[in-house]
């Protein structure tokens, strides 16, 4: 059955070859016919493909290439230098940083939600922008310089004060009165809330007695 098909095959074949010859008898003198339908010129090289590379260039496929010390990427529709990394909606982030949400962030930075980048150091602030340089942000919003802690409900203390929340704060060992103010250090405050001053202890009523190892109070008689 197939010698019916001879003389076709070998007549296509023939004519491929007599196109490619001719290509090449058609060629200008001192180019180098190159696949089916190209003529390379001089500092140029024929690609595995059929395609004419600049000498020095990194051949990718289809025709494309890129220039010397890039790398393809995509099959050459895209050539990055060592370290770039590609970034969507960003193009291209240059080594030494990071793609992160369609843009190009330094290392340290923090990528907010709004879209803004806060350098190193920084937090970004719920409403938008960055806190400054070295304070941190508490999980009510409020900004913290360096010394110092979240507050209860908002604000910042001293680290080693007693926090009475919203930002008021007492001496350490300093209890916190409500109304505001506080205890003189080394109050102790009963389980009913009330509150004893040194020297004194919670009594079984919740009441201030003299502490044992503390002599009783003189008592003057009228």
């Amino acid at each position: 059955m197939w010698l019916r098909w001879f003389p076709l095959i070998c007549g296509l074949l023939l004519a491929g070859i007599g196109q490619a010859q001719g290509l090449r008898d058609h060629c200008p003198l001192g180019q180098q016919a190159c696949g089916f339908s190209n003529c390379c010129r001089a500092g140029e090289t024929c690609s595995w493909d059929g395609h004419c590379v600049a000498l020095g260039r990194t051949y990718c496929s289809g025709g494309r290439s890129c220039p010397a010390g890039k790398i393809c990427v995509n099959g050459g529709l895209s050539c990055l230098s060592p370290g770039e990394t590609l970034c969507p909606g960003a193009g291209t982030c240059p080594s030494g940083t990071r793609c992160e949400r369609g843009k190009c962030v330094r290392p340290g930075e923090t990528r907010c939600a709004d879209g803004r980048s806060c350098p190193r150091g920084t937090a970004c602030l719920p409403l938008g922008g960055c806190t400054r340089p070295g304070w941190f942000l508490c999980d009510s919003g409020s900004q913290c310089r360096p010394g110092f802690k979240c507050s209860l409900i908002q604000g910042c203390v001293p680290q080693n004060a007693t926090d009475c929340g919203r930002g008021q704060w007492c001496h350490p060992n300093s209890l916190c009165l409500e109304g505001g103010g506080c205890s003189p250090p080394g109050a102790t405050r009963c389980a009913g809330g009330t509150i004893c001053d040194p020297g004194l202890q919670c009594g079984s009523d919740g009441s201030c007695v003299p502490s044992p190892s503390d002599p009783a109070p003189n008592v003057t008689e009228p």
